[in-house]
C-alpha cells in the first residue's frame, strides 16, 4: 500500500534487523528468568540444564486480580504455579467451624501445586491473589510430554515418514554449516561462561539464529 502524509508528520521507524535483535534479546532475558525460577524449586533440582531449558520454553504467564481465586480447596488440579509478581494468601476451610484459616502468604519466587505434575491432585487449600499477581504455569500434560520426550530425536521411531525425512534433511543441513557461514549481527547477552550472538546465515539472510559462544 502507499502511505502519504496529509499534514506535517514526525515518524519513529525501526528496521527488521533491529526489531529481531530486540525481540531475541527480550526472549533470552525472559528465558533466563524462567530458568532461575525453575532452579529454585526442589522438585526440579535433579533435572539437567537442557531439561530445565525445555520446561522454561513451555511455561506460560497467567494474571490474576486482587481477591481472585487461583486455586480452590477441593478442586481437582493439573497445574503447577510459580509466582513471578505479587503476593497470594493461602487459606484453608475448617469443616467444623466453616471458617477460613489463614495459613501463610507467598510472594515472588514461591510456588504451589507441584503435586499436580505427578498425578491427579485434589487441592488441599485455597490460593487467593492478595494484589495483582503474575504466575508462571506448567500443566501436567506439557510437563510429562517434555520429561518423556527429551531423548535424542534420532532414537525415536517415526510413524510419519515425511516427518523423518524433514528431520534428516534439517540435521544434514545444520551438520554441514561452519562458523564462517554466518555473519554476526549483534551481541544479545554476555555471561560468566561466554556470550550469545545474533547471527545471520550468509546464504539466506532471512534466516537468523542465536549462537552461544562458550569460553574454554
Amino acid at each position: 500500500a502507499t502511505v502519504r502524509t496529509l499534514t506535517h508528520v514526525k515518524l519513529w521507524a525501526i528496521d527488521r534487523q533491529c526489531f529481531q535483535t530486540i525481540m531475541m534479546r527480550t526472549g533470552l532475558i525472559k528465558h533466563a528468568e524462567y530458568m532461575d525460577f525453575l532452579k529454585s524449586v526442589p522438585t526440579f533440582q535433579g533435572l539437567s540444564e537442557e531439561t530445565l531449558s525445555k520446561l522454561a520454553d513451555v511455561m506460560e504467564e497467567t494474571h490474576y486480580e486482587d481477591g481472585e481465586y487461583i486455586v480452590r480447596q477441593g478442586a481437582r488440579g493439573d497445574t503447577f504455579f510459580i509466582i513471578s509478581k505479587g503476593k497470594v494468601n493461602v487459606t484453608k476451610g475448617d469443616l467444623a467451624s466453616q471458617e477460613l484459616i489463614h495459613l501463610r502468604e507467598l510472594g515472588r519466587g514461591d510456588w504451589f501445586g507441584e503435586r499436580a505434575l505427578q498425578g491427579e491432585d485434589l487441592r488441599t487449600a485455597n490460593v487467593v491473589a492478595a494484589d495483582t499477581v503474575t504466575c508462571l504455569v506448567i500443566d501436567r500434560d506439557s510437563f510429562k510430554h517434555m520429561i518423556g520426550g527429551l531423548d535424542d530425536v534420532s532414537s525415536k521411531v517415526y510413524e510419519d515418514a515425511e516427518a523423518k525425512a524433514r528431520y534428516e534433511a534439517e540435521n544434514a543441513f545444520f551438520s554441514s554449516l561452519k562458523l564462517n557461514d554466518f555473519n554476526i549481527i549483534d551481541t544479545l547477552g554476555v555471561g560468566g561462561f561466554g556470550r550469545v550472538e545474533l547471527v545471520q546465515l550468509k546464504s539466506d539472510e532471512a534466516k537468523t539464529f542465536a549462537m552461544k559462544i562458550l569460553k574454554k
